[in-house]
C-alpha cells in the first residue's frame, strides 16, 4: 500500500491514519476509565499511530522486523511503567495487552485493512467494558456447566468436520455429516436452553428458545422440548405450546371425503362413476 512513491497523498493513506487515529482513542477512552492503568486516551492514540507509521516504513523500506521491534517497545514502555509504581489491586496485563493490540490494529489499518482493523477495535472495546458482566458471568457457572459446553465445542468443531460428508448405504440414505449435524442441532439448542434457563428464568427463557429454536432447526427444538416436558408441569405446558404447532407441518395430509367417495365409486362395477371411468378410458 505504501511501497509506491507519493503514497502519502493517497486517499487510503489518510484513511488508513484516520481509522487508526479512531482505533486507538475508541480504546483509549475506555482505558482512560480505569484509574490504575497507566495508559489512557492520548497513549492509545499514540500507540495505534505508530502501529501505522511502522507499516508504512517497513513498507516503504522492505524492513518486517520493523513491525515487532514497534512492539515490543510499546509492551516494553508500559511493563516498565508498571513496574516502577505497581498498584496492589492491577497488575497491569489487561492495558498491556490492549495497547499491544492497538499496536497491532493501527499496523493492520497501515496495510489497507481498515474495516476489518475497526470492527475487531469495537469488539475489543466491548471485551474491555463489560469486565464486571463477564466476570459475573464466569463466578455464575459451574463445573457442569463449563462440561457442558466443552461438550458442545467437541461435538461441533472437532467430531463434525472430520466426518465425511457423503451418503453410504442403499441409495446413499447414510449421511455421517447430516446425521451429526442433527446431533450438533440438538446439544446447541439444549445448551440455549439451558443458558435461558439459568439467567432468564423457566417461564420466558424456554419461550425464548423455542422462538429463537424453530428458526435454526424445528426439529431439533420439537425433540428437545419433547425430552424437557417430563420435568415439570409447567414444563409440559410450555412444550404444548411450542411442539403443537409442529405437528400439523410433519404429520401427512389426510384425504378428503370427497377423493374418498369418488375413489370407492370408480372401483364398484356398475356404479355410474364407473361406467364413466370405463368410457372414457
Amino acid at each position: 500500500m505504501f511501497s509506491a512513491p507519493g503514497a502519502l497523498l493517497e486517499p487510503q493513506t489518510w484513511l488508513a491514519f484516520g481509522a487508526s487515529l479512531g482505533i486507538g482513542l475508541l480504546i483509549g477512552l475506555e482505558r482512560e476509565r480505569n484509574p490504575a492503568a497507566k495508559a489512557g486516551l492520548r497513549t492509545f492514540a499514540l500507540v495505534s499511530l505508530l502501529g501505522t507509521l511502522a507499516a508504512l516504513v517497513a513498507a516503504r523500506l522492505d524492513s518486517p522486523w520493523l513491525l515487532p521491534t514497534g512492539l515490543a517497545a510499546v509492551a516494553g514502555m508500559l511493563i516498565a511503567a508498571y513496574l516502577r509504581d505497581t498498584p496492589a489491586d492491577d497488575p497491569g496485563t489487561t492495558t498491556v495487552a490492549a495497547a499491544a493490540v492497538a499496536y497491532l490494529l493501527g499496523a493492520l489499518a497501515g496495510m489497507g485493512e481498515a474495516p476489518l482493523a475497526g470492527a475487531l477495535a469495537i469488539g475489543v472495546t466491548a471485551l474491555l467494558y463489560f469486565k464486571p458482566e463477564l466476570e459475573g458471568f464466569s463466578t455464575a457457572l459451574s463445573r457442569q456447566d463449563l462440561v457442558s459446553m466443552l461438550q458442545f465445542l467437541v461435538v461441533t468443531f472437532i467430531v463434525l468436520p472430520i466426518l465425511p460428508d457423503r451418503g453410504y448405504g442403499p441409495f446413499g440414505m447414510l449421511n455421517p455429516y447430516h446425521l451429526w449435524l442433527m446431533v450438533v442441532l440438538i446439544s446447541g439448542v439444549g445448551l440455549a436452553s439451558y443458558v435461558a434457563l439459568r439467567f432468564v428464568g423457566e417461564r420466558h427463557g424456554m419461550v425464548l428458545v423455542g422462538l429463537l429454536g424453530g428458526l435454526v432447526s424445528s426439529t431439533a427444538t420439537t425433540v428437545l422440548y419433547a425430552r424437557r416436558s417430563t420435568d415439570s408441569e409447567a414444563m409440559r405446558r410450555i412444550a404444548l405450546v411450542v411442539v403443537l404447532p409442529r405437528v400439523p407441518a410433519i404429520a401427512p395430509p389426510r384425504p378428503s371425503p370427497t377423493a374418498n367417495c369418488s375413489a370407492s365409486a370408480r372401483r364398484i362395477p356398475g356404479s355410474p362413476n364407473a361406467g364413466a371411468a370405463t368410457g372414457s378410458g
